[in-house]
């Protein structure tokens, strides 16, 4: 047993006797998903046939590329795709959050040497200065990217791949991309919508369409929420998330710039729009075990913590 683990969260741990998969556990325990959604400025998802390795970029066609680094496009977190076609070319599809929305555009490498090339060049080379590379401007639309590398984790790729499917039959001229590992696989299905830059735990095809509908109980969807692409994980998505769930759908339309500061007792989280400022107050809440998939009681496992909502300010 894990001596790092408190005794309350000892006492969440599976018996000795299970070994669950680890999305099923979490579910059990009601363990708090947000604060775990990615925090970047732009993801490039590179279409590269199956198997998928684990890593994936250990893929001959992702040598160069590395899951997160500091590019011209900013913070960019690279994954890989299923290809929607059978083909010999490669194609690239970036999506960059900027202050008036989302950007998106596309990139078609003929060969192996050009898309390796792309992962030089993009380190230091704005997309509009790429030389030998004709990047394709295009509209954004809705996109959900849904996690179904079953090579980094069974509950992945089992569950991302039944909500892939379920999403392509009941929605099929909405695009559904099936993507490498996007972190959170303890929540999964995991999923990500675009162009609101939002990550779902424990999603499913009914969701995710209202979701995209902006049809949903907000209520309900937040307790679901990862985080927001635009706030650095841990407190401050919990403290926008907050937000999402109190002024709903339209809060997502806001520009929105989230600050954080560390106190004695936690956190004070700034996030401001174009008109209103408000401040979060977030502290530390549950100890909650991170047990192994599909391991006799969950172990070894390692302790990860939940986050509670303080105060939340009127507008400055």
């Amino acid at each position: 047993m894990s001596n790092r683990l408190s005794d309350a969260a000892i006492q969440l741990l599976p018996e000795e006797t299970e070994a669950p998969k680890c999305s099923s556990y979490n579910r059990s325990i009601a363990a708090d998903p947000c604060g775990t959604a990615l925090f970047v400025d732009a993801l490039v998802l590179i279409a590269v046939p199956l198997p998928w390795p684990k890593p994936v970029f250990n893929h001959p066609l992702l040598q160069g590329f590395t899951s997160i680094a500091n590019t011209s496009l900013g913070t960019t977190r690279f994954l890989a795709s299923v290809p929607a076609e059978q083909t010999s070319e490669l194609e690239i599809l970036i999506y960059k959050r900027e202050a008036d929305g989302l950007f998106a555009s596309r990139i078609v490498c003929p060969t192996a040497e050009a898309l390796a090339k792309f992962a030089s060049d993009i380190n230091t080379t704005s997309l509009k200065n790429l030389r030998d590379t004709r990047v394709e401007r295009v509209t954004p639309g809705q996109v959900v990217l849904v996690c179904t590398q079953g090579s980094h984790d069974v509950c992945c790729g089992a569950e991302g791949t039944k909500l892939a499917d379920e999403l392509a039959q009941r929605a099929p001229a909405l695009k559904v991309l099936r993507v490498s590992h996007t972190g959170g696989h303890r929540f999964a299905p995991t999923a990500m919508t675009l162009p609101d830059g939002r990550m779902w735990a424990y999603t499913s095809a009914d969701d995710l369409l209202s979701v995209i509908d902006r049809s949903g109980d907000i209520e309900r969807l937040a307790r679901q929420c990862r985080g927001w692409w635009g706030a650095a994980s841990g407190p401050a998505q919990v403290a926008e998330r907050a937000l999402f769930a109190k002024f709903g759908w339209g809060f997502d339309a806001e520009h929105r710039v989230v600050h954080i500061d560390t106190t004695a007792d936690g956190w004070i989280v700034k996030v401001a729009t174009r008109s209103s400022e408000w401040l979060v107050e977030v502290t530390q809440g549950r100890e909650i075990p991170t047990v192994s998939c599909r391991a006799a009681g969950g172990l070894p496992a390692k302790a990860s913590f939940e986050y509670e909502i303080q105060a939340l300010s009127e507008p400055l």
